[in-house]
C-alpha cells in the first residue's frame, strides 16, 4: 500500500480481510480451474475411457443444471430485495455517512 491516506488504507485492509477484494476472487477461480485440470489429467492417465466420458458428459450435465442456476439467481434476488426492505428503516434513520 503505497502512500495511501490512513482512512483509504484502512478501507482497503477491511476489503481484503472480508474477502471482497476483486483480485482474490480471480486467483481463487484460477486455482480451482487449475486443480480441476490437473485432476482430469490424472484421471486421463489412470483411466482414459472414464476421462473421455467425463469430457463428453460435462456439457450435457452443465445444460441440465442451468435451470437450477437461473432459479438460484432469481431466489437470491428476491431474498436481497426482502433484506433491503427490512433494513430500509434503519438505513433511513442512520442518515448520511461522512466517508
Amino acid at each position: 500500500m503505497l502512500f495511501l491516506a490512513a482512512p483509504a488504507a484502512a478501507r482497503l485492509r477491511v476489503r481484503i480481510y472480508n474477502g471482497t477484494f476483486p483480485l482474490f476472487h480471480a486467483y481463487n477461480r484460477l486455482d480451482k480451474t487449475m486443480l480441476t485440470f490437473l485432476l482430469w489429467c490424472l484421471l486421463l492417465l489412470v483411466c482414459w475411457p472414464l476421462a473421455l466420458l467425463a469430457l463428453v458428459l460435462y456439457p450435457i450435465v452443465w445444460l441440465l443444471l442451468l435451470p437450477f442456476r437461473i432459479v438460484g439467481i432469481a431466489v437470491n434476488g428476491v431474498l436481497e430485495l426482502i433484506k433491503a426492505i427490512i433494513f430500509l428503516p434503519a438505513r433511513v434513520l442512520r442518515g448520511r455517512s461522512h466517508a
